[in-house]
């Protein structure tokens, strides 16, 4: 692992045990054993090393869940699809979830700039406006779809993390809830 790479994976479960805030620059640098000189030359400022870290497991997150994408024919398998490999790669990644949690409810979120929020949700906002398009959602803006499938998986994560499942056990809440949401939204 390269030292950027080590910087990034120490702030990562320091972000998460301790906070935002609770973390300073020079801990992350002393856990990671880099000096922090280093660290600065590779994030000039803490908010940048948090804000490249949220860029970096977007990326990630979204790239495992667009070759779940890839094989999908319908919108509602699309949808299905985007749903259960969000929750998928959330409970494979659980700290790496609860920092993209954390910062989207931090002040940090506002940080990010339009475009490449935009470039995040676009595919899935697209993927609601064909649904929609077809008749096969309700049409409703496709931003209030994208913020309800969101805290969906937010709150199934919450709940599948906090309680011991089998895989086959974890695999039937997901299919159960996925119901429940496109019944939700189905037209």
């Amino acid at each position: 692992m390269d030292k950027r790479e080590k910087l990034l994976q120490t702030a990562l479960e320091l972000f998460v045990s301790q906070g935002f805030n609770d973390t300073p620059t020079s801990k992350i640098a002393k856990e990671a054993g880099i000096a922090t000189g280093t660290l600065f030359y590779f994030f000039p400022t803490k908010d940048e090393l948090i804000i490249s870290l949220y860029l970096k497991l977007k990326a990630q997150a979204a790239e495992s869940i667009n070759v779940a994408l890839a094989d999908v024919k319908s919108k509602k398998d699309a949808i299905k699809a985007y749903y259960e490999e969000s929750l998928k790669w959330s409970l494979h990644n659980p700290t790496e979830f609860s920092f993209l949690a954390q910062f989207s409810n931090s002040p940090y979120l506002k940080r990010i700039g339009a475009d490449e929020i935009s470039a995040q949700t676009a595919p899935v906002l697209q993927l609601f406006a064909e649904a929609i398009e077809e008749q096969q959602v309700v049409n409703i803006d496709v931003k209030l779809l994208y913020a309800l499938i969101s805290n969906q998986v937010f709150g199934v994560n919450q709940y599948l993390a906090s309680n011991k499942f089998t895989k086959k056990g974890q695999q039937k809440i997901i299919a159960d809830t996925f119901l429940m949401f496109w019944k939700m939204i189905e037209r």
